[in-house]
């Protein structure tokens, strides 16, 4: 049998190959989040019991900050990729669409030289 962190790290890859890299993007996302929201509350729960719970809350977020700032950089890489996704798509979509002006206009013209030549 597989550990479960075995699991959770192939996770990501198998969905890659199965449904693309967006579904394998939101499965590591949402991983992230779940382990940075876990070491928050393990580290708030872990702060002395008469410790101002501001300051336990403020501690706890020390603590885990290099889990939250993975947690930011994957979500802004994905951010920044669907960004140049769509944009990428934007140009592909124009260029398709010159293309099939450009047949019609071609089509067009043959058409007009073919009635011409019929008489």
């Amino acid at each position: 049998m597989i550990a479960p962190r075995r699991i959770s790290g192939v996770t990501p890859l198998l969905l890659a190959f199965a449904c693309g890299s967006a579904v394998a993007e939101e499965a590591d996302l949402a991983a992230l989040e779940t382990r940075w929201h876990a070491c928050v509350r393990q580290a708030f729960t872990g702060q002395p019991l008469g410790m101002e719970r501001r300051a336990a809350q403020r501690a706890a977020l020390a603590a885990c900050k290099p889990q939250e700032d993975a947690y930011v950089h994957a979500m802004l890489a994905a951010q920044e990729a669907e960004a140049r996704a769509r944009a990428t798509r934007g140009v592909v979509a124009r260029a398709r669409d010159w293309a099939l002006g450009a047949a019609g206009s071609a089509r067009a013209a043959a058409g007009g030289l073919m009635d011409r030549l019929r008489w």
